[in-house]
């Protein structure tokens, strides 16, 4: 009789512990449908090739020089996190700000057709200025560009 309830004890412990090894190493819970990306860096392309770039813990490379009254064509925005990857968000919540460090040389232009992540520079007038890019997310920025230098001649 003892061993009998001695092997039901331990089959009931067996079974416990399983139970629990898999309950442990299967969380119910996993946030994977939190995960985004977080930008480290940026990568701007025109026609398909990278102009302006600022890789993750690195300076910004490049810059854009304009003649007054040209328009470029299309740039298109890509983040870049810590390990490389670029990628846009793709939550609504965000948007791109632009922001001149002199007003009046060049103008930022946005058109619904070509997303969020596109954008046109357009030469107003001869000078010299920087276009800082920022990921917008609740009224605040989650990300700056490094100043990226503009120069527009006549």
């Amino acid at each position: 009789m003892y061993r009998l309830i001695e092997r039901s004890f331990m089959a009931l412990l067996a079974t416990f512990v399983v139970l629990v090894s898999i309950s442990c190493s299967n969380p119910v819970d996993t946030h994977d449908d939190d995960h985004h990306e977080e930008p480290a860096g940026f990568v701007l392309k025109l026609n398909g090739t990278n102009v302006i770039s600022q890789q993750p813990s690195e300076t910004l490379t490049g810059s854009f020089s304009m003649n007054v009254d040209e328009e470029t064509d299309l740039i298109r925005l890509y983040f870049v996190s810590e390990d490389g990857d670029e990628f846009t968000p793709e939550d609504e919540e965000y948007s791109l700000q632009a922001e001149f460090s002199t007003n009046e040389i060049v103008h930022f232009e946005q058109h619904e057709e070509d997303g969020k992540w596109a954008f046109h520079l357009h030469a107003e007038a001869a000078g010299s200025t920087s276009l800082t890019l920022k990921l917008m997310h609740g009224g605040h920025s989650d990300f700056s560009t490094q100043a990226i230098p503009i120069t527009v001649s006549e």
